[in-house]
């Protein structure tokens, strides 16, 4: 009986420190997207991945989201994506976008999402800590219209916000 205790206070030590080290090796990264799209305009993009840059020894790519998530552009910061990645210096944010909508005085029309895939610096960088949450905020800018066509320019921004 006695050997059967010490058995199960082994196992509920070695999951804690297991628990513990997941812990401390992952933060939480929550990404938001914004733009104050221009008056009239309401602008719809749907994103299918998001992925970040690790850079150090344990440089890579880390996918955070694979899916399908249709987001509202707005001067308030939506959520895109709320996810765990290993702690690190992050430098890069790549991303893609499937497909782009505006609405214009109750009209839809497609927009033009040059090549639909993002690869954008983190101006500044992001340090994720062990257990710490930090906010990237992906900034789109500019909207044009050329040649009949609404165009989402590639001229795109991410940081680290507080």
């Amino acid at each position: 009986m006695r050997s059967w205790l010490v058995a199960l206070l082994v196992a509920v030590i070695l999951a804690a420190v297991a628990l513990l080290y997941f812990h401390l090796s992952q933060g939480r990264v929550d990404v938001y997207v914004s733009d104050p799209p221009a008056p009239g305009l309401a602008i719809y993009l749907t994103f299918t991945s998001v992925a970040l840059h690790r850079v150090g020894n344990s440089s890579g790519w880390v996918a955070i989201f694979n899916g399908s998530k249709t987001v509202a552009l707005s001067r308030a910061p939506q959520l895109l994506v709320s996810a765990s990645a290993p702690a690190g210096e992050y430098d890069e944010v790549f991303f893609t976008v499937s497909s782009a909508t505006v609405e214009i005085g109750g009209h839809n029309v497609t927009a033009r999402v040059p090549s639909g895939v993002f690869k954008v610096h983190i101006t500044g960088g992001m340090r994720l800590s062990g257990g710490s949450t930090e906010k990237l905020l992906i900034s789109f800018p500019h909207v044009t219209h050329a040649g009949g066509q609404i165009i989402i320019s590639p001229s795109i921004t991410a940081q680290a916000i507080p």
